[in-house]
């Protein structure tokens, strides 16, 4: 009989929900079922304690949670009891709670738990609670609560909950704080209202105008330009950039604006400002001829400017500026230019604005179209004073104007214009400014935008009527078909029919764009690409001449819109790749058979360049299959016919032919030029049939589907169908060359196909034991060399150094240091550059607090970077020598479980650090308050007039290292800092939060956006030397190695020791595939190796072919050429064939073959090889052989691991290099390839001979002393108009 299940303590035991309702009102039950719908929409353990527990210690928080949501799953019903017991319960509800939250059953509470949850808590364990636990050693709630009303034992954070009757769930009589808005608004002359709109008018103007994305120098004169000079712009940008630090923000263009319209005094000390280059107070000479110069150009007449004879000649103080001013004819004019600015550009709605815009449109009307720059097409008819929205219908083509919502353009040019009109009757042409201007005091229907554009002869004009393009988009991917396409029918014989998907919507009308027809289609991706924030391969163009009939608008050469066709309303459909990498338009085309869709090419294809569709996450396949396929000596072997002949049906160990059979009808279809490309459903269905691994739409490891195809076109192919037994014998100290042919022997004997004549190779293996020093020796064959990428002793350590003198901006370091070493070493690196620096503080700062203090002696590889080094006053600065600052602000918010959690706390910006040591004459607390004043006015470069009186909007408060919680108050007084100024000392408190209030906390964010972090020289040299790539000779070297291992058995010793493992290269393939180990399994989770690795289109390996005096090179590669070649004879039971060895035979023999008896036993195969060795008969073509390696197909992968893309490349026999991303496939070019994150490499050996390598069937052609090289395109030219008289289809389905 089993145990009865426990049942675990939950709040619904304390108290019913029912009974909780009937506690609440409705009111309470409505905020917290909407608190808990939009702060929980998950409600798991995180959001519990981050959001419904918001601001209680966190450990309190998870133990309540266990009880909150016994199975893990936390319910509106059960956190609504918890709650109303923490705020309405009874004494006796609240401590059963707390003992629910120290059980794990509910009936008993151990004292190991007790204490754990009491120290987790924070809190001193009592004196007396041993006197709960004399009896037994877990106490039940009845002896829990006579020793709680007995004793008052400190329960820290829960007594809070038992002592506090004031607090409920809804905040009543919230106090409002001064908006951002408000506060400016009383700075100038403007109304809230007004200033909201300023700000408004400010953003879309940066958006529009700044490349920097700040309001800078260039912003100013690209709103100004024509209109005004570059030198106007910067002196008007002088004016109100009153920080000096090249940005206005929303609240110096608020003063500055107000400045203007004011007049009289403040307009003239702006423009004071605008001329008083180096802020002395004074204009000099030069500054006032710039000025009498500046004002010449604007105004017909010059007032002379009157000097103070008390004053040097020549300048004029501000005072004497201001009174000129007032009494100027030329300075009212002047004004009314400014004031212009100030309507137009900035958005500030004058009292008679038709007037100032006819004004500006006369000034506009005299300048010429700038190059590049937006212009606005307007209705004639509103400029005559009819007021409203700005109505452009009447110039709109007919159809335009339907009164329904628009279909948002792309491009943001607009409708489509009506012919014939003309400019000045019909329509103006006004700037991008005032077309803002205009939006925003009338509001408007349509916009309509043009682009200046210069022409082939040199003239600059508005194309009125451009190519107006409705794009289509999928609704949605077609996930549906997918999982149409990965359920294989039945019969894999049968026809491929799909039904389910055939309702789905195919395309949506989603975006109108104007271009213009000299526009290139690369250009218009490239547009889209960026507009839509999607990769710039992961985004194509089909034109659409219906909704099923389209034609692929092919980019791999530069041709404009007009060349290809497209006209104006012509519909294009964006098609977007699914985030599995497939394509949606091809998945549903294959599935509803569409035979409408052109993919033809505009020029002709390319043997060998067909593309693989994806059909949801296949690109590890296709990459595969694609270089697979350009191994040339295998595409040949499948293309002539001659696996049909090999299929090992009867061999256990087969798939039963059908992989060899899909994959030769495929590459015959990939290698037949009939198709762009190809759906390999066929061949999808019977690698997920065989290896269910590679089935669903997950991204999969394309070395091991690689090496699935390979074994199990081997075992397809096997020519062996009857595996004799083959004992493996120790080396017993036998030569290298005696036992390399033993075991090479062996694995012919059992193994002899295609794949291993051109892809198996021979490893030494040699195993040393360290107690006794036997050795053996293994040859092991091998199909890839999986070569691990050398591990980076060093690492970029990125550290942060935040000065104590903020007019030294925080600067970014990087330095390469290796992993081993500790902080100390970093501080010693800083300080050499930083000799100034005397003594650094290292910290881990997370959400703009200080998380944890590092010492000097933490190793590097136990620190999580990048970290934070604050620099200390003096050398040896103790902690009570400084004092670390946050910045913090207050917010209200709507949605909480408690009360006082509308008031929530968030830090922001970079903590700072100043001395705390007090001046002789003040207090430490007005020391401090004065060092944190002075640091703030450096740091964000506050003007004097604004600082005075932002010190009375914010307090400095003393809290403890989370920048939460006050430092002398307990947690359930809900304190969130003593002020500074209420203690003249500092005390044990150790750190400061500036408290900005709500005015000017937004304020403060804009000028934190402007706080710039250098970068030293080190950020770049660190990242270039992690970015070096390693040579693959290193990777070779590596794979080679010798390594010690644990739990080898040695036969000698007969146990387990330690061994040193040695593994060596000792033959190699015709065709050598390199396996790049770049994910490997670290700290329970799989990661991915991101090194760049240095190949060559070619290289010699046989520096790392294992070095012996008992057999030469030449040797082992006479072994290698004579083991590779077969000669394949047909008995007369048909279809079965013999293997005959031509160890001895000569090229002659070699042709007639086909009457030779085969051999009679592995013993004279081995003793054939071993003469051959020996003999000096050997074929010349062997000797001439050298071990050349020329790549010829790479795999590569880009992205994290689990997730990411592959790609293949591969040179055609044309010599040219291929791409190939699915069903992408182009041009590229060999610098790209050896520069691309390569993950398999694939080299085939120079010189190689078809003869060499294909079996040879007496009916089959030969190819003589052709050499299969690049040249070999003859061959396949030759075997595919022999092999393939297929018809051309659109898309073949494999």
């Amino acid at each position: 009989m089993g145990n009865a299940q426990s049942v675990k303590p939950s709040v619904t035991s304390i108290i019913s929900y029912e009974e909780a309702l009937s506690r609440i009102t409705g009111e309470e039950y409505e905020h917290l079922q909407t608190s808990f719908d939009e702060l929980l929409g998950f409600p798991d353990r995180d959001s519990f304690v981050s959001k419904a527990f918001l601001g209680f210690p966190e450990k309190f928080s998870e133990q309540l949670y266990k009880v909150f949501a016994p199975y893990n799953h936390l319910s509106l019903e059960r956190l609504l009891v918890g709650l109303v017991i923490m705020i309405r319960g009874t004494r006796q509800e609240k401590l059963q709670l707390l003992f629910y939250s120290m059980s794990s059953d509910g009936s008993k509470v151990s004292q190991e738990d007790m204490k754990s949850c009491l120290v987790s808590w924070g809190i001193e364990i009592p004196r007396n609670i041993d006197i709960l636990f004399t009896v037994s050693d877990a106490c039940s709630f009845e002896h829990f609560l006579k020793w709680v009303e007995k004793f008052s034992p400190n329960l820290g954070v829960y007594d809070w909950i038992l002592e506090n009757d004031g607090y409920g769930f809804i905040c009543r009589g919230v106090r409002a704080f001064q908006t951002y808005h408000q506060f400016l608004a009383e700075q100038a002359s403007f109304t809230e209202k007004q200033v909201t709109a300023l700000e408004k008018h400010y953003i879309k103007l940066r958006k529009l105008f700044s490349r920097s994305k700040r309001f800078d120098l260039d912003a100013m004169y690209q709103c100004l330009h024509p209109l005004y000079t570059h030198e106007f712009s910067q002196r008007f940008f002088h004016a109100f950039d009153l920080n000096k630090d090249g940005t206005i923000d929303c609240r110096e263009l608020v003063i500055g604006l107000s400045a203007i319209l004011e007049g009289e005094d403040s307009f003239a000390k702006f423009v004071f400002d605008m001329f008083d280059e180096d802020g002395s107070g004074v204009l000099q000479p030069d500054e006032v001829e710039n000025f009498t110069r500046m004002i010449s150009t604007f105004c017909l007449v010059t007032d002379s400017l009157k000097l103070d004879d008390t004053l040097p000649e020549g300048t004029i103080p501000v005072s004497e500026f201001v009174h000129w001013c007032n009494n100027s004819l030329s300075m009212y004019k002047f004004l009314s230019h400014l004031k212009n600015i100030v309507y137009i550009v900035f958005g500030v709605k004058p009292d008679l604005t038709f007037n100032i815009i006819r004004q500006w449109m006369e000034m506009e009307a005299n300048m010429n179209l700038i190059t590049g720059k937006m212009y606005y097409i307007a209705n004639n008819e509103w400029f005559k004073g009819s007021g409203g929205i700005v109505n452009n219908s009447d110039i709109l083509a007919p159809g335009q104007a339907n009164g329904h919502k628009p279909v948002p353009s792309i491009t943001t040019e607009g409708g489509t214009l009506r012919r014939g009109l003309l400019q000045g009757v019909d329509y103006q042409i006004i700037s991008q400014v005032l077309w803002c201007t205009l939006e925003d005091w009338y509001g408007c229907d349509t916009a309509i935008c043009r682009r200046a554009r210069l022409t082939p002869n040199g003239n600059v004009i508005l194309e009125l009527f451009p190519l107006k393009l409705n794009f289509y988009k999928q609704p949605r991917p077609a996930r549906v078909a997918l999982e149409a396409l990965n359920a294989p029918p039945i019969n894999f014989q049968s026809s491929i029919e799909f039904n389910a998907v055939s309702d789905i919507p195919r395309h949506v009308l989603s975006y109108v764009g104007v271009f213009y027809s000299d526009d290139t289609l690369s250009s218009v991706i490239e547009f889209l690409s960026t507009k839509l924030k999607l990769g710039r391969e992961d985004l194509r163009l089909w034109k659409m001449l219906t909704n099923q009939k389209l034609t692929l608008l092919d980019e791999t050469e530069e041709k404009t819109l007009d060349s290809l066709g497209i006209q104006h309303s012509n519909n294009i459909l964006i098609e977007i790749r699914n985030t599995d990498m497939s394509w949606p338009e091809e998945v549903m085309n294959i599935v509803t058979q569409n035979r409408d869709i052109d993919r033809r090419a505009p020029t002709a294809r390319v043997n060998g360049t067909t593309g693989l569709n994806n059909l949801g996450n296949t690109c590890f396949m296709n990459s595969s299959i694609q270089c697979l396929s350009n191994t040339r000596a295998l595409t040949v072997y499948f293309l002539k016919g001659l696996h049909q002949k090999e299929l090992s049906q009867n061999n256990p160990d087969s798939l039963n032919g059908l992989l060899a059979l899909r994959y030769g009808t495929l590459v015959k279809n990939l290698w037949s030029c009939s198709s762009r490309t190809i759906a390999p459903l066929k061949m999808r269905w019977t690698v997920a049939k065989f290896a269910p691994q590679f089935s669903g739409f997950g991204q999969h490891d394309a070395q091991e589907l690689l090496d699935f195809l390979l074994d199990g076109l081997h075992e397809d192919l096997n020519r062996i169908t009857t595996k004799p037994y083959t004992p493996l014998n120790d080396s017993d100290n036998r030569s290298d060359l005696e036992v390399s042919v033993e075991f090479w022997s062996n694995h012919v004997s059992r193994n002899r196909s295609i794949i291993v004549d051109l892809f198996h190779g021979q490893l030494k293996s040699t195993l040393k034991c360290c107690t006794c020093g036997f050795t053996s020796v293994t040859f092991d064959p091998f199909s890839f060399l999986s070569l691990p990428l050398p591990e980076n002793e060093n690492v970029i350590i990125e550290v942060f150094v935040v000065r104590l003198d903020p007019v030294n901006k925080t600067t970014q370091y990087c330095l390469w240091l290796n992993n081993e070493y500790t902080l100390n070493h970093v501080r010693k690196r800083l300080i050499a550059k930083i000799p100034a620096i005397k003594h650094l503080l290292f910290v881990d700062v997370e959400d703009s607090a200080v998380k944890r203090i590092i010492g000097i002696n933490e190793p590097l590889h136990n620190i999580n970077f990048p970290l934070y080094a604050f620099e200390l006053p003096g050398e040896g600065a103790q902690p009570d020598d400084y004092v670390v600052v946050y910045s913090r602000h207050y917010a209200t918010i709507d949605k909480y479980f408690f009360d006082w959690q509308h008031r929530q706390v968030n830090l922001f910006g970079t903590p700072f650090i100043v001395p705390s040591t007090p001046d002789p004459e003040t207090s430490q607390s007005a020391t401090i308050q004065e060092r944190i004043r002075i640091y703030l006015v450096k740091m964000y470069g506050f003007d004097d007039d604004f600082i005075d009186n932002l010190m009375f909007n914010i307090n400095i408060k003393k809290v403890k290292q989370g920048g939460r919680d006050c430092c002398l108050c307990p947690w359930k007084e809900l304190c969130y800092g003593h002020k500074l100024m209420d203690d003249p000392d500092l005390g044990d408190c150790g750190y400061l939060t500036v408290d900005w209030s709500s005015a000017v906390v937004h304020l403060i964010r804009q000028y934190d956006d402007d706080v710039t972090i250098l970068q030293d020289s080190s950020v770049k040299e660190a990242k270039q030397r992690q970015s070096q790539p390693v040579d693959l000779s290193l990777c070779l070297k590596g794979f080679t190695k010798e390594e010690e291992i644990a739990e080898w058995y040695c036969s000698r010793c007969r146990s387990h020791k330690n061994a040193i493992k040695k593994l060596d290269i000792w033959k190699l393939p015709p065709f050598l595939i390199i396996h790049l180990k770049r994910f490997s399994f670290q700290g329970g989770k799989w990661v991915k190796c991101k090194r760049t690795v240095s190949f060559q289109d070619s290289f010699d390996p046989s520096p790392f072919l294992v070095q012996s005096s008992q057999v030469s090179l030449s040797d082992r590669m006479r072994t290698e050429s004579v083991t590779h070649k077969t000669v394949l004879v047909e008995n007369d039971g048909g279809d079965d064939y013999d293997e005959v060895s031509i160890a001895s035979m000569d090229d002659d023999e070699v042709m007639n073959s086909n009457n030779r008896n085969p051999l009679e036993s592995t013993k004279d195969s081995l003793s054939y090889i071993a003469n051959s060795m020996k003999s000096n008969n050997i074929s010349k073509k062997c000797n001439d052989m050298r071990p050349f390696y020329d790549l010829y197909a790479v795999t590569a992968h880009t992205g994290q691991i689990g997730g990411g893309h592959y790609v293949a490349f591969a040179m055609n026999p044309n010599r040219q290099w291929y791409y190939y991303n699915d069903s992408q496939v182009k041009k590229t070019t060999k610098k790209r390839v050896l520069s691309e994150p390569a993950y398999i490499l694939f080299y085939e050996r120079r010189n190689l001979r078809l003869d060499d390598l294909l079996p040879n069937y007496g009916d089959m052609d030969r190819y003589g002393d052709t050499h299969f090289d690049y040249d070999a395109s003859i061959i396949m030219k030759d075997v595919l108009e022999s092999a393939h008289r297929t018809e051309k289809k659109s898309c073949v389905l494999q």
